[in-house]
């Protein structure tokens, strides 16, 4: 953990890193502002732009990240790097992690606050991978998003099975973007398999933090019910151009809450191969073409997803 001050600059995390080492910087709690007496106190991700562009722009570390947002280097001398929510990190170089905000130094003396934040190693349990990989099933393969969605009445019965929009924090369907990709559906998380639904070829499986994954559109299962999945490991085969992912919370005593596609809760650090949930999904945008895949043709309506590319 780091508590990291608004009124200082780079500030030493005292988390230490090897080149090359994996690891991820989560925000978990505090504010702070780049100026007190005129603006609000932000999380870690910084002002809105449409606050942001009311700000003097001349201290910025960097124009193209809004003030108030994370900034971070890797040892001494490294080019300051903007840190999204639970972002994956592959480390540049070997040395001391700094983390400071987006307000330079000669700026720094209206600013107030705090913010906390977790480093940790490796790919956290909740962060979701790549499901697709080539014909050898070593590498992975890059994807698009082609559909983000959240049933404004909270339900998206599977067949017989359980209701994956309920408590839903995101959804999304993933299509490879190469043409030599493995039909096998891998797992972007590690869990355990609690439900399957050969009717739709849809599975879930809970993760580290009590939350439900759901996978879909896949013609057959490798995985049985109550098995101990890695990530990685092979899910199924998949049967349609895409892959379907969504997170929900299925904890017992919580009542259903509609929330937003792209609200991801302070804390609640699922990612998508490192690029953070919270940037805007705009709905409805975008064009559609027709995809082949197993025999038949799909029409794909591709929408915009800000921040999310595929690796």
């Amino acid at each position: 953990m780091a508590r990291l001050s608004a009124t200082k600059g780079w500030q030493n995390t005292g988390f230490t890193v090897e080149e090359g080492e994996t690891y991820t910087v989560s925000y978990l709690s505090g504010t702070w502002t780049v100026d007190h007496r005129t603006f609000p106190r932000v999380g870690a991700d910084g002002y809105a732009a449409s606050v942001d562009s009311r700000i003097h722009q001349g201290c910025k570390l960097n124009d193209r990240s809004p003030y108030g947002s994370l900034y971070l280097a890797e040892g001494t001398g490294d080019a300051a790097l903007p840190v999204a929510q639970g972002e994956i990190l592959h480390a540049s170089r070997a040395g001391s992690v700094h983390l400071r905000i987006n307000d330079v130094d000669r700026c720094l003396a209206d600013n107030a606050g705090s913010v906390r934040v977790k480093l940790s190693r490796g790919i956290p349990a909740t962060a979701l991978t790549d499901p697709f990989r080539d014909d050898s099933g070593a590498r992975e393969v890059p994807y698009r998003v082609v559909q983000g969605y959240h049933n404004k009445e909270g339900r998206c019965v599977i067949g017989r099975g359980p209701d994956h929009c309920a408590n839903q924090l995101f959804s999304a369907d993933l299509e490879p973007t190469e043409r030599a990709v493995s039909a096998n559906v891998h797992s972007p998380a590690p869990g355990t398999v609690r439900w399957r639904d050969e009717e739709t070829g849809c599975l879930g499986m809970e993760q580290a933090d009590g939350m439900n994954l759901t996978v879909c559109h896949m013609s057959s299962f490798a995985v049985a019910r109550g098995a101990s999945v890695q990530r990685n490991e092979v899910l199924g085969v998949r049967r349609t151009p895409w892959v379907h992912l969504s997170v929900d919370d299925r904890t017992a005593d919580r009542p259903f809450r509609p929330v937003p596609l792209t609200a991801t809760p302070s804390g609640w650090d699922h990612t998508l191969d490192g690029a953070s949930l919270t940037p805007g999904h705009k709905d409805g945008t975008g064009g559609s073409e027709a995809v082949q895949w197993g025999g038949h043709s799909y029409r794909v309506r591709y929408e915009e997803w800000e921040g999310l590319e595929g690796p």
